[in-house]
């Protein structure tokens, strides 16, 4: 009986599309006609419709079949074996055709029914008002919005005395010059709440003059109430507007709009608020009052309609300046989304304008949740994203990290300058201090500058999930289960959080890691042995490394966790994956744990130079497993901490040269060392070479004496990596001295006497070679006799 029933509804269907495409004639037909069109137009949207309702975004496929079943009275049918994968899919579809179908003609009935009803609508509405009034009359409407238009009036004027004395109160805020945005946003929260306190004057005066002055049946007192409460919900959201454009105060303004714009567009949005308040005070009276569900129906479409329309016209016509406000001044610099989003937001606003309408639509024919609310869910959004903006910009700025340049804190900072020059007995210098004291303050906050970009754009994302949750909610519904929609905001909150303390991290720790970097550095002038990295900077790294690598972790599983995965085995699969890694990478675990006692035992640290045995440079790079070391002639090496034998560390505390030269023996060996020592105390005494001295230049003596020169030698002890430098300016120095002095370097010669040569007479070439072996045989002894 049911498949009968289904297969006579789809026949009705097919029938109904055949007869749509054939033309008629007769006007009444012709009318019949699209009441059909526009009712299979509504069907086309149920796909929509069941995709984006609460009931399919909580339960899916499956809660759409078990909804449409319970509304018709039959339960879902249960299989007690489950059928095979194709089947699973062809049942599936059939369902889902079924209830699409059904949907389809559900929505047709009822856009047919209300259709032709709507000439008899203002009838229906005018008899039923007649039946609320007294006698059948119609009077009450008239006595009704008189005395409503009075208690306005009344309430109005209370409204602005009140906001006048609360904007007296707050406008010496922006006497001042104020340079930050947190001034302007304090004021424009305050002038908000001026201006609230006023409407809620409004609103106790204007209801005490209703209660006062209203007459008649009850639906009187009922309408001049929920026009109240229309007036009410205007004027917050006038506020709102007041506030985000500020078209009559352009110091106050947070947009980059000009006067006209900012003006134009407040005007805009009034008149469409208006609009959208006249029809909702219209729909709920009529809801009040009993009107017919089908009449209400269509006065709730009525009123999508007109606010669809009119939100569309406000997109087309503030295209440019939005557009201005997407890309920023600066458009050919901007990235490419920003462009292409510029470029083409009105058609994205104006499509989902009217998709939300036809939608809604299909929502109120069908009574399905979430019906209403749609077309506007955007703007509400929007404001609701802007005002979370301006309430996280104040957390920022004056609790989280309150700015450092402000007229206070500069005041400050002048106050201590000019008592210093006080104490000092230096001429004031009242405007100099003041600059002075800006640029100080000014320097302290680009400090922070990293922080300050990373919470203001955490605060845009976060204003920006504000309103996402609103608009997820406006097409979610209410039904007490969460929507797929819902998850994925859950899943990108978790994915914003993940991003904020991975960011953190990194710029707390680089930020760190830039402090405590090596003063000096590694200059053209090192070898070897230049002064490192602190210990921290070294570890840091590392540090930082196991940190993101941790965040990103448990993001990811707590993202996975809110999308419904089961992440326990994971967990299990990693313990088994790091247990097999264990026994298979050996080699692998001994250089991590290898470097990480090297580290403990802090063996060296990132830019120091050592020697390993088989390697030796300036290490430029610590990983989990290795590093690399970098020859002071160029050459990269890396190197496994497991293959580490023994380090020698050529960068810590101190370092000693000594230099040696060859002097004549007819030096005055005491006359070279005051010579020496005079020159270290020199050297201590310069304001550039003095600080690398740990110890002086000292004179050592005469270390050794060869056939033709003495051989003398100094000494000095400087920072790693400053004894080269300092070995340039001391040969230099002495050089110079001890030609002053007339104490001459002694040039290495041999002697080679040749037997059976009378005076005077010529050598032959035999003898000339065999002169020349005897020498280069004592060059050689002694050079080796110098490396042992």
């Amino acid at each position: 009986m049911g498949d009968q029933k289904l297969l006579g509804a789809k026949q009705d269907f097919l029938s109904t599309c055949y007869r749509l495409s054939r033309s008629r004639s007769s006007g009444k037909r012709m009318r019949g006609e699209r009441l059909q069109v526009f009712a299979v137009f509504l069907a086309a949207l149920v796909v929509l419709t069941g995709l984006c309702g609460s009931g399919a975004g909580a339960q899916g496929i499956p809660g759409l079949f078990s909804a449409a079943a319970a509304k018709n009275g039959t339960p879902p049918e249960t299989s007690s074996a489950a059928p095979a994968p194709v089947a699973a899919i062809e049942a599936d579809m059939d369902e889902m055709t079924d209830l699409y179908l059904d949907r389809g003609l559900a929505a047709r009935d009822a856009a047919r029914n209300i259709l032709q009803m709507a000439p008899e609508l203002p009838g229906s509405v005018t008899e039923m008002l007649r039946a609320k009034g007294m006698n059948g009359s119609l009077d009450w409407i008239g006595t009704t919005l008189l005395v409503t238009a009075v208690g306005f009036v009344i309430g109005g004027f209370f409204m602005q005395l009140v906001g006048k004395w609360g904007l007296r109160q707050f406008d010496n805020l922006l006497q001042r010059e104020n340079r930050h945005r947190a001034d302007r946003i304090a004021y424009l929260f305050l002038r908000a709440i001026a201006m609230l306190i006023g409407i809620v004057a409004f609103v106790v005066v204007s209801g005490a003059v209703l209660l006062a002055l209203s007459r008649g049946p009850a639906v009187a007192h009922q309408s001049a109430m929920i026009l109240l409460g229309v007036a009410a919900l205007f004027l917050v959201i006038r506020t709102v507007y007041l506030s985000l454009l500020s078209p009559y105060d352009e110091r106050a303004r947070m947009v980059q709009l000009s006067n006209k714009e900012a003006g134009r567009l407040y005007g805009a949005l009034l008149f469409g608020t208006a609009v959208a308040g006249l029809f909702f005070a219209v729909t709920t009276l009529m809801g009040r009052l009993g009107l017919e569900p089908d009449a209400l129906k269509l006065t709730q479409i009525a009123s999508a309609f007109a606010g669809s329309l009119i939100l569309v016209w406000i997109v087309i016509a503030f295209r440019a300046p939005v557009r201005r406000l997407i890309q920023g001044e600066d458009a050919e610099s901007a990235p490419l989304w920003r462009r292409v989003l510029g470029k083409g937001w009105h058609i994205l606003a104006a499509g989902y304008f009217l998709l939300a309408f036809l939608i809604s639509a299909v929502r109120i024919l069908l009574d399905l949740p979430s019906g209403t609310g749609l077309v506007i869910a955007p703007i509400e959004a929007l404001l609701a994203a802007g005002i979370a903006y301006g309430v996280f910009v104040l957390i920022i700025d004056r609790l989280l990290l309150p700015r450092l340049d402000t007229e206070l804190v500069e005041t400050g900072i002048a106050q201590d300058i000019l008592r210093a020059e006080a104490t000092e007995g230096a001429e004031e210098d009242l405007a100099a201090t003041i600059a002075q004291a800006r640029a100080i303050a000014e320097d302290r906050e680009s400090q922070r500058a990293p922080f300050r970009s990373l919470l203001d754009h955490g605060a845009g994302i976060l204003a920006g999930f504000v309103g996402l949750e609103l608009l997820l909610r406006s097409w979610g519904g209410s039904s007490g289960h969460e929507s797929p929609l819902e998850q994925f905001s859950d899943v990108l909150l978790v994915a914003f959080l993940g991003y904020m303390a991975y960011r953190a991290v990194e710029i707390a720790i680089d930020r760190h890691i830039s402090s405590q970097g090596k003063e000096d550095g590694h200059s053209d002038e090192m070898e070897i042995g230049g002064a490192g990295e602190s210990r921290i900077a070294t570890l840091l790294p590392i540090f930082r490394n196991f940190l993101l690598i941790t965040i990103v972790s448990i993001a990811g599983m707590v993202a996975l966790s809110q999308m419904g995965v089961d992440i326990g085995p994971l967990f299990a699969g990693a313990g088994v994956v790091g247990l097999a890694v264990g026994f298979g990478a050996q080699t692998l675990i001994r250089d991590i744990f290898s470097g990480a006692f090297y580290l403990i035992d802090d063996a060296f640290r990132k830019g120091e130079y050592i020697d390993i045995g088989s390697a030796k440079g300036v290490v430029e790079k610590i990983s989990i497993r290795s590093m690399q070391l970098r020859h002071h002639r160029g050459a990269l090496t890396t190197v496994p901490f497991g293959e580490i034998q023994r380090v020698e560390n050529y960068s810590r505390d101190w370092a000693i040269m000594k230099l040696a030269f060859r002097v004549t023996y007819d030096t005055d060996v005491e006359l070279m060392r005051k010579i020496v020592k005079k020159f270290g105390q020199q050297l201590l005494d310069d304001p550039y070479y003095g600080p690398m001295f740990l110890q002086p230049l000292k004179s050592q003596g005469i270390m050794s004496m060869e056939d033709s020169a003495m051989v003398a030698r100094v000494k000095f002890t400087t920072r790693p990596g400053k004894q080269f430098e300092l070995r340039k300016v001391v040969y230099a120095g002495l050089q110079e001295l001890f030609e002053k002095n007339g104490i001459k370097f002694a040039h290495r010669q041999v002697t080679v006497r040749v037997a059976d040569v009378s005076g005077g007479a010529a050598l032959s070439p035999e003898q000339k070679v065999a002169a020349g072996g005897a020498a280069l045989r004592s060059l050689e002894e002694q050079g080796a006799g110098r490396e042992a």
